[in-house]
This record gives structure tokens, C-alpha cells and sequence, in this order.
């Protein structure tokens, strides 16, 4: 039977705090894309949609919704915000 060291704790301790930050800021970028991946992906649902059977009311609520969700949602994740 093996017993851990003070040393063996602390560089456990260690490694666990880097790994759990290091995928704390993954977890930040992955959340930050997917965001922008969710905005683009209704995008193109709203004007596949749109097109489908053209109507100004449909082309003016896909402009609507790119000029107020996913052209900012594009900026936001470009700033890194």
C-alpha cells in the first residue's frame, strides 16, 4: 500500500486548478460561438423560410431579425464580449 506525500497532494492540487481554469476559458469561448452559431443558424431557418413562399411581410421580418440579433450577436462575439 502507497501513501501520498505532501508533494504528491500539492501537485495534484495543482494540476486539477489548471486544468479546471483551463476549461473554464473553453467552456467561455465555446458559449460565446455558440451563441453566434444559434443566431446565424435562425438566420438561415428565417429566410428559408422567407423564400420559400416570397411576402414583403417575411422578407421585412428576416431583415428585422438580422439587423436586430444576429448582426449584433456577430459583433459581440468579435469585440470577445
Amino acid at each position: 500500500m502507497t501513501t501520498t506525500t505532501t508533494n504528491q497532494l500539492e501537485a495534484f492540487s495543482a494540476w486539477r486548478a489548471g486544468l479546471l481554469g483551463t476549461m473554464e476559458a473553453l467552456w467561455a469561448v465555446l458559449a460565446a460561438r455558440m451563441a453566434v452559431l444559434v443566431a446565424i443558424l435562425g438566420g438561415i431557418g428565417l429566410t428559408w423560410i422567407s423564400l420559400a413562399q416570397p411576402d414583403p411581410y417575411r422578407i421585412g421580418i428576416l431583415g428585422i431579425y438580422a439587423a436586430l440579433v444576429v448582426i449584433p450577436t456577430i459583433w459581440l462575439a468579435a469585440r470577445g464580449v
